[in-house]
């Protein structure tokens, strides 16, 4: 008892002492510094990361809903846009869909939309799309049937709920219309007008069977337009012209003698680098219906030559892949397991560090 007692004497008389070195915290705000070239967002589960490639080090994070498909951004007004889901009670009770804006200095919401609560809550990057002109946002629902909900984000106000009955997957092309797959092996062109209502609709030629080797919902855009991907790996550049819908002829990935490798994943696993015409790929060794595999490795395609230039193992499966687009690009990729998400020199392949953005889902370029 004695021992107990000194000890507490001992440590109540050092412990003025001790807490007197303490520098008191001092409480700020920071804002977000202008972007850099090789930023990019990790989007997870109720969150966006904004991450700096080049450093590896987190800048920021937007709070988001549990039922966000995707999230984009506009840098000229330097907003992000973020389609969102909410119910009253957490996870039930009146549910309420809306496009909420983001500013980017402060990573505040500064205005919600309101939309038809049709909103398709999947993790599928292209169920949102911000049209080339800036002003449109192209929101995919599913109520059982397809439409899209489009939001002038200029504005801030709804404008519409445009019916697509078997189309999905919403790609930007010209100056406000996008480009549509559709189950019958066909691509959709809707054209908006500058307030945002439809003023043309036009339909391709079928150029791929849903039944023998359907084309993913997973679609990498390019310079001129976008690249489609069969499920056997049949690759397909499409882009626009007027009210044409421009399909180029069908080539495989080239394997150089390795059969058996599709690609595939569940996450966004394809991209383009568009000044080099660069495609990075995810692939597997499988057969039929093995196309939610997840890629062992990456593979570097020239799409002017329709050459194999690089084949990059992987150490855990690939989750999700982004090439960013400056002139000297990083390749990001989330893979699934322990190692987080990878940066690579997108040009020499070499592996640069790891980024701790735990279950990134999708990748945004800035």
């Amino acid at each position: 008892m004695r021992f107990l007692n000194t000890l507490a004497l001992s440590l109540s008389l050092a412990s003025p002492l001790a807490f007197g070195q303490l520098t008191p915290e001092r409480i700020s705000v920071e804002t977000m510094p202008s972007p850099g070239a090789n930023w990019f967002v990790a989007k997870s589960g109720g969150g966006a990361r904004i991450f700096d490639a080049q450093s590896g080090e987190m800048l920021g994070q937007l709070s988001l809903s549990d039922w966000t498909p995707a999230v984009t951004m506009w840098n000229p007004r330097e907003e992000f846009y973020a389609a969102e889901s909410y119910f009253s009670r957490g996870v039930h009770g009146e549910r309420t869909d809306m496009v909420t804006i983001y500013d980017f200095e402060n990573l505040s919401p500064v205005a919600e939309v309101i939309i038809p609560n049709h909103m398709a809550r999947l993790g599928v990057r292209r169920h949102l799309a911000m049209l080339n002109s800036g002003r449109h946002l192209v929101v995919h629902n599913i109520n059982p049937g397809h439409s899209v909900s489009i939001v002038d984000v200029q504005d801030r106000v709804f404008v519409y709920e445009l019916m697509t009955p078997g189309c999905a997957v919403n790609m930007a092309v010209a100056e406000n219309d996008f480009l549509q797959i559709c189950g019958d092996g066909t691509l959709q062109l809707i054209q908006l007008d500058l307030s945002g209502f439809e003023q043309n609709r036009a339909r391709s030629d079928v150029f791929f069977s849903v039944q023998d080797d359907a084309v993913f919902d997973r679609t990498a855009s390019t310079a001129d337009g976008w690249l489609l991907v069969t499920h056997s790996g049949e690759l397909f550049e499409v882009s626009v012209s007027g009210t044409d819908i421009d399909i180029g002829e069908g080539w495989r990935i080239p394997t150089d003698g390795a059969e058996g490798w599709r690609p595939g994943g569940r996450g966004e696993f394809l991209s383009v680098h568009h000044d080099t015409g660069l495609l990075y790929i995810a692939m597997h060794e499988g057969g039929i219906d093995t196309h939610h595999d997840r890629g062992t490795e990456i593979w570097v395609i020239d799409l002017n030559t329709q050459r194999l230039l690089k084949r990059l193992e992987m150490e855990e499966p690939i989750g999700t892949l982004l090439v960013t687009q400056e002139a000297n690009p990083k390749l990001i990729v989330g893979s699934f397991g322990d190692l987080g998400t990878l940066v690579f020199d997108a040009l020499t392949f070499k592996h640069e560090r790891a980024i701790q953005a735990p279950g990134a889902q999708m990748f945004e370029d800035f």
